[in-house]
């Protein structure tokens, strides 16, 4: 993958987090959350591109000669709408535009118009499109693994302070 998460991080995280302020904290943390998000926008439209192909593969291999990918569509995207755990509430986040970075690598492993003409596709460029499209999800998501581990640091710092003795008015702001 050619997306370079480190050039968005514009914000300085000192090694050390006990000296930093609350508001400070919860700068970076915001900072990060808002990287998560972009991310978390792209890699949902990289599942959904994955579940689409894989899909029309499984369609293949099991033999059925429905061709029709319209009607298949909404069980592809839903296979992995859901993950373990609680739901996350709703967000009405506008994606940045760095996250097109990542969706114009996913156009070049897999066009949008070979995708809009999956049936006619060779199994063999099917099967390339999957595999590429696979590595650039697992990448997308080391990326957000790595910010989900920021946040946490800076939250347990958040949390720490709390315990002992941070006012709650000033946790939450």
């Amino acid at each position: 993958m050619r997306f370079d998460l480190n050039k968005l991080i514009t914000i300085s995280e000192p090694e050390n987090l006990d000296g930093c302020s609350l508001p400070e904290l919860r700068e970076i943390r915001d900072h990060y959350q808002n990287l998560e998000n972009g991310l978390s926008y792209a890699r949902r439209i990289v599942q959904g591109r994955l579940d689409t192909v894989t899909v029309e593969l499984d369609r293949r291999t099991q033999g059925v000669m429905d061709n029709d990918v319209l009607e298949r569509l909404p069980d592809a995207l839903a296979a992995h709408s859901r993950g373990p755990g609680l739901p996350r509430p709703v967000r009405d986040v506008e994606p940045p535009e760095w996250a097109d970075e990542i969706v114009l690598e996913l156009d070049e492993i897999l066009t949008p118009s070979e995708l809009g003409q999956l049936t006619a596709l060779p199994a063999e460029r099917l099967t390339q499109a999957a595999l590429g499209i696979s590595e650039l999800e697992k990448s997308v998501s080391k990326l957000r693994h790595e910010m989900h581990d920021r946040i946490d640091r800076v939250q347990d710092e958040l949390i720490g302070r709390y315990q002992s003795g941070a006012s709650v008015d000033d946790l939450l702001r």
